[in-house]
């Protein structure tokens, strides 16, 4: 029987706004991810599916496809990069540069974070996936669904984590890397940034512009 061999990245990467400063803050202290409803997410397309003919003409369907939907909406959800120097995530989720990318040792997330916690790599496609059958569990068909995105968002270069909603806590601090400054970051924000990260044992970069391109540098 084939088998699929996947590459496992290093490092995974979240874009951070720092409108709710404190917030943010807390999850690098407490060592948690928070996990969010689909339906709180930024693309509106998130979740949507197609039945096929076979599924649609299966015994309770109806039941079965309620079941989907339920589970969907009850899964919790937070989205990591491969990249940490992308201009356009920049941009979108770390407010205009104002924000931070906290950097994961992936490895070290599998380790530390609970057994109902899952990842899989995004699948990007031009067509909303589809249930061709009612076999699997509706759990599973959920995070199936949650697993595809418009293929135009495919510079995001996503993994997601799937689990209960709300806190996701990890056992072990070192799990984060380093902490990305934008280069539009309050001073303030940068000041607490380093020394909350100093107390935790956490490098923290600056980001440079050079033309077209940015660039890190540890915090002086």
């Amino acid at each position: 029987m084939a088998t699929i061999d996947q590459v496992q990245p290093q490092k995974l990467y979240r874009y951070r706004s720092l409108k709710k400063f404190e917030r943010e803050l807390e999850a690098l202290e407490e060592s948690y991810i928070f996990c969010a409803a689909y339906d709180t997410l930024n693309d509106p397309m998130e979740g949507v599916f197609r039945s096929s003919k076979v599924f649609r003409e299966s015994d309770n369907y109806r039941g079965t496809r309620r079941a989907i939907v339920n589970n969907k909406t009850q899964i919790g959800m937070s989205s990591f990069s491969e990249v940490h120097d992308h201009e356009l995530m920049w941009a979108h989720y770390a407010d205009q540069y104002g924000g931070i990318c906290i950097a994961y040792s992936f490895a070290k997330l599998l380790d530390h974070l609970g057994e109902n916690v899952s990842f899989v790599r995004m699948y990007y496609n031009e067509m909303v996936p589809i249930v061709r059958h009612s076999r699997q569990e509706p759990i599973d068909v959920a995070k199936m669904v949650l697993s595809y995105k418009n293929y135009r968002w495919l510079y995001e270069r996503e993994w997601r984590m799937f689990s209960s909603q709300g806190k996701a806590n990890y056992s072990d601090k070192s799990c984060v890397t380093r902490v990305y400054l934008g280069s539009r970051i309050l001073s303030d924000s940068r000041k607490k940034i380093i020394r909350a990260m100093n107390s935790l044992d956490i490098e923290t970069h600056d980001m440079k512009i050079e033309k077209y391109s940015i660039a890190f540098e540890p915090c002086s």
